[in-house]
């Protein structure tokens, strides 16, 4: 079961800086990293990132833009980000981002446990069990 840990491992840290990313595509390179319940996706979105179609998905997801500037597509209203803005996607709402010419934005984002995302925490040995 995904939320079964090494409670010996506990607590465990990481510095994302040195993971290699789960996600990793020309302008968008993705590290994740979870808890029992909780999961964060740290983004480096760059101008080279093909826009991509809106999605959703079932659960809320909560953003925070730490650096850069972002367009963020919510249910076809563009939200601008500046560093620090946070915002949530409710469940259900379309959503996207893209990145502002010539800039490099870095988004950190949390969702509840993603079990299609799990494999993308192998790093996380406490998980291993």
């Amino acid at each position: 079961m995904a939320r079964e840990y090494d409670e010996s491992a506990i607590p465990t840290v990481h510095n994302l800086q040195s993971v290699e990313p789960g996600r990793q595509e020309p302008g968008f390179s993705q590290v994740l990293f979870r808890g029992v319940d909780q999961m964060i996706g740290l983004s480096n979105i760059g101008p080279e990132k093909e826009d991509g179609d809106p999605h959703t998905h079932p659960f809320e997801q909560i953003n925070m833009l730490v650096e850069g500037r972002l367009d963020f597509i919510v249910d076809d209203e563009r939200v601008c980000l500046e560093p620090y803005d946070s915002f949530a996607v409710p469940p259900g709402i379309p959503h996207t981002s893209r990145a502002v010419e010539g800039e490099t934005a870095v988004l950190l984002a949390f969702w509840p446990l993603r079990e299609d995302r799990v494999s993308m925490i192998e790093y996380q040995t406490e998980f291993d069990v």
